[in-house]
C-alpha cells in the first residue's frame, strides 16, 4: 500500500486537515480570491508539516484519488501559503519538477511563494542554479521571485537580481530559460533590467518564441510603441515550422484595457494562467 499524506500524522491534525479532501474543484471566483483556510478550518503552525504531506502526496494527485480529493493538494498549498509556511518553499519545489507540468500548480504556487515572501528566496535561488530543473519549471519558480518582489518591496531588487543571473553571460544557458528569465523581468516591469536583457539579445542566447526579439519586449516595457523592423518570422528560424498555405497574417493588436501578465489568470475563466490560455 502507498504511504498516505496522513501516515505518522497525528490524529487530530489528521482530523483537523481532512475536510481539504471533500472541498473538490474551486469555483471560479476560489480561483481569483482563496478562502482564508487558516480562519475557516482553525490551522496553524501546528499543522504545517501535514499539510505539506497533503500538498505533495502523488496519490492525491492521481484520478484514482476520486474527483474530490484530487484538489486536496491545492487547498493544501494555499492554506501554506496563508500560514507562510517556510518549510513548504523546498517541497513544493521538489513538487513542480516531480510531476508533469500542470497549470493549476503553475498558475498558484508562485502566489504561494509570493505570500511565504522573503524567507522563500533562498530555496528558489538554489532551485534555479540546480542543472536538473527544467526551463519550465525554472519559470514558475521564477514567477515566484515575481510574485515576491510585488508582495515584499524591499525584497525587489534581489528578486531581480536574482532572475537577471538566468541571463548571466559566460554560462551555458538554454535559450528557453533566458526566454522565461526576460518573460518574467516583463511582468515585474524591470525596467532598469534593460541592459542585461540587451546584451542577452546581442549574444544570440534568448528563445524569442517565448517573449519575442527585443523590440516586442521594449514594447511590453513600455519603452517603445510600435516595431521599427517587419515581426520575426518563425518558420525561417524553426524549419519544422510548416504553416498551411492559406494561414492568413497575424492580426494587429491593439490593447482596449490594462495589460494582463502572463502569469495572470486568463480572464476567460478557465482557471488556467493566461500565458498557457488564450495567450497561446
Amino acid at each position: 500500500m502507498k504511504p498516505s499524506w496522513n501516515d505518522g500524522v497525528a490524529a487530530g491534525i489528521a482530523i483537523q486537515i481532512a475536510p481539504l479532501l471533500r472541498l473538490g474543484q474551486p469555483s471560479k471566483r476560489e480561483f481569483e480570491v482563496w478562502p482564508d483556510y487558516a480562519a475557516r478550518y482553525d490551522l496553524g503552525k501546528q499543522h504545517e508539516a501535514a499539510l505539506i504531506r497533503m500538498a505533495c502526496d502523488p496519490a492525491l494527485q492521481l484520478e484514482a484519488a476520486g474527483k474530490h480529493a484530487i484538489w486536496a493538494p491545492v487547498h493544501a498549498w494555499r492554506a501554506l501559503g496563508q500560514l507562510r509556511a517556510e518549510a513548504a518553499v523546498a517541497p513544493l519545489l521538489a513538487l513542480m519538477a516531480d510531476q508533469e507540468a500542470d497549470d493549476t500548480s503553475d498558475m498558484e504556487l508562485p502566489r504561494v511563494f509570493g505570500l511565504i515572501g522573503p524567507a522563500a528566496i533562498p530555496p528558489i535561488v538554489a532551485f534555479l542554479t540546480d542543472s536538473a530543473r527544467d526551463a519550465e519549471t525554472a519559470a514558475t519558480a521564477m514567477a515566484g521571485l515575481v510574485e515576491i518582489a510585488e508582495q515584499f518591496p524591499d525584497s525587489r531588487d534581489a528578486c531581480i537580481a536574482h532572475i537577471e543571473a538566468m541571463l548571466a553571460a559566460g554560462e551555458p544557458h538554454d535559450p528557453a530559460l533566458a526566454g522565461f528569465a526576460i518573460a518574467a523581468l516583463i511582468d515585474a516591469l524591470a525596467i532598469d533590467s534593460m541592459a542585461v536583457i540587451r546584451d542577452a539579445f546581442q549574444r544570440d542566447a534568448v528563445d524569442i518564441s517565448i517573449c519575442g526579439d527585443l523590440e516586442d519586449v521594449e514594447i511590453d516595457m513600455g519603452l517603445r510603441e510600435t516595431r521599427s523592423t517587419p515581426k520575426p518570422r518563425y518558420q525561417d528560424m524553426y524549419p519544422d515550422y510548416a504553416p498551411p498555405d492559406d494561414e492568413p497574417p497575424p492580426p494587429t493588436f491593439v490593447r482596449d484595457g490594462p495589460k494582463i501578465g502572463r502569469n495572470d489568470p486568463c480572464p476567460c475563466g478557465s482557471g488556467k494562467k493566461y500565458k498557457k490560455c488564450c495567450l497561446v
